[in-house]
């Protein structure tokens, strides 16, 4: 027999409650449990909304606690959870924990633990292990001028336990990191884990990645490395370890890369195998490079190559270069039936080595190109004045449709300098963008190494200003405004906090570049 028990009330007054209650009574002690919850609203001052919800049995536990507060100046919310599961083979416990606030600075923080232990007798199985998880986000701050958002997580979890009498266990470990402003953003991951199995395979993993990024330069990293061992009773093993490497750097006019990588898994059919490469790439206005090299082992087989290709203002070079190293020995097994002698006889290798010694074979060859700086150049008339160049030539005149009047007499002027004037554009509902006096230069000469002069632009650095921009309250769309205001104000006696975000600078590098002003033929 089972005795349920109920009762639901609700109160309105200054505060509004609800509250419930359930009970049941039994002679079996796994059917009675009790429930008892309560939710509040509260409006004074602002709104807060409680609940506390709790639960007892035989098997299970559990309580939960949250509270959200909104007032003019401020919003937190705590949220709190626990639970335990008590059972003839299994027992786990779980609390959660998040908070959040407005003040001192918008913050929201999580945390959550798992725990258990499982035990059958039946099957033959045990599993015992734990899960920790946390995040943390926090974004600008009242006392800063600069907003930023940022992120931090960490989970941690192992297990470990047999089946049918056989040992495993296994681990992950992963950290992630995150931080964003207006002037640059970084990144980075870590991840690790394990997994073993008594007798059978043993493997580790570990990755690595980090990236950042800011105006005019950008870097990416990302590493690998592993172990692993696997053992298939006494008919095979092997160990294996494993490496990569890669980099990525980009910044105005120049970009380097490397990548890098390195294996070997031994076992016991083959003793040696492994294999190596690493390439490189460096890239800038003048000069350019790429290089390759590799290494492979197996057995006693042993292969190494390498290649690289460069071009600067002298020459371009392309170097190659291979080898194998092995023992010859079988050449003695291939006969010439004509000459009644082995490939090894003929070839003479007795006077030079012996089969029991390795055997080096290697091939090079390098090719060059000259840049020659000797030929005919034709370029267009400039002639410099105190405050600009002139370009004349009675062809000109037939290069554009329309021309100006200076084109019309046969030459174009381009000014030393030139100042682009402020200006300062916005959009609906968004910041104002103001840009400030951008003076370009221009310079005339022949650069070292080059046999036809150019046109040198500059474009200086400068800051793009960012006007202090307001979160709008009232939101217009087609045919009337929704204002969260008022929509605040019917939830409660509340209006919604200013947020502003202050007046923020964004700074763009300064540029260069060239423009040629005539052909060159090499002779």
């Amino acid at each position: 027999f089972i005795t349920l028990n109920t009762n639901v009330g609700l109160y309105n007054q200054s505060d509004i409650v609800a509250h419930f209650k359930s009970s049941s009574v039994s002679v079996i002690d796994s059917l009675q449990y009790k429930l008892d919850g309560t939710t509040s609203l509260t409006r004074k001052r602002g709104l807060k909304l409680a609940m506390a919800l709790s639960l007892n049995s035989k098997f299970v536990e559990g309580n939960h606690d949250s509270t959200v507060s909104l007032t003019k100046r401020n919003m937190e919310t705590s949220v709190t959870t626990t639970a335990k599961v008590q059972c003839p083979v299994l027992r786990a416990s779980f609390r959660q924990e998040l908070t959040g606030n407005m003040k001192p600075k918008p913050t929201i923080s999580s945390s959550m633990n798992l725990k258990y232990d499982f035990n059958s007798v039946q099957l033959r199985s045990s599993a015992k292990g734990s899960t920790d998880h946390k995040l943390t986000l926090e974004s600008f701050t009242s006392e800063s001028l600069t907003p930023y958002l940022s992120m931090e997580t960490v989970t941690k979890s192992s297990i470990g336990g047999s089946i049918l009498s056989q040992k495993y266990s296994g681990a992950i470990f992963s950290e992630a990191n995150s931080y964003l402003d207006v002037k640059n953003t970084r990144s980075s991951v870590k991840l690790e884990g394990t997994s073993k199995v008594d007798g059978i395979w043993n493997v580790e993993v570990k990755e690595n990645f980090a990236g950042e990024a800011s105006v005019g330069h950008i870097y990416s990293l990302w590493e690998h490395s592993g172990k692993n061992h696997f053992q298939l009773r006494e008919i095979f093993s092997t160990n294996g370890q494993q490496n990569v490497k890669a980099t990525l750097e980009l910044s105005p006019w120049k970009v380097s890369s490397l990548v890098q990588l390195h294996a070997s898994q031994p076992s016991s059919l083959f003793q040696e195998t492994s294999f190596s490469h690493a390439v490189t790439l460096t890239a800038s206005l003048r000069d350019q490079k790429a290089t390759w090299k590799g290494e492979s082992h197996f057995q006693t087989l042993s292969l190494r190559h390498s290649g690289q290709l460069s071009n600067d203002p002298k020459e371009i070079r392309l170097d190659v270069a291979s080898s194998v190293e092995d023992h010859l020995a079988f050449l003695k097994d291939i006969i010439f039936p004509v000459y009644d002698s082995s490939l090894w006889d003929l070839l003479k290798l007795d006077v030079t080595t012996s089969g029991n010694r390795k055997q080096l074979f290697q091939v090079s060859s390098t090719l060059i190109c000259t840049k020659s700086h000797s030929g005919f150049g034709f370029s267009i008339p400039v002639r410099e004045t105190a405050n600009e160049f002139i370009i004349s030539g009675p062809e000109l005149k037939t290069l554009v449709t329309d021309p100006p009047s200076s084109l019309e007499n046969g030459y174009i002027s381009l000014a030393k300098k030139t100042g682009i004037a402020p200006f300062v554009f916005s959009l609906p509902l968004l910041p104002q963008v103001k840009i400030p006096r951008i003076d370009v230069s221009v310079e005339y000469s022949t650069p070292e190494g080059s046999s036809l002069p150019f046109f040198e632009v500059t474009v200086p650095e400068f800051q793009v200003t960012l006007s202090p921009f307001t979160l709008p309250k009232r939101l217009p769309l087609s045919g009337g405004v929704l204002d969260f205001n008022e929509v605040a104000n019917k939830i409660a006696d509340f209006d919604l906090p200013t947020i502003t975000v202050p007046e923020q600078s964004i700074r763009v590098p300064p540029l260069t570049f060239w423009l040629p002003t005539g052909i060159f033929v090499p002779s």
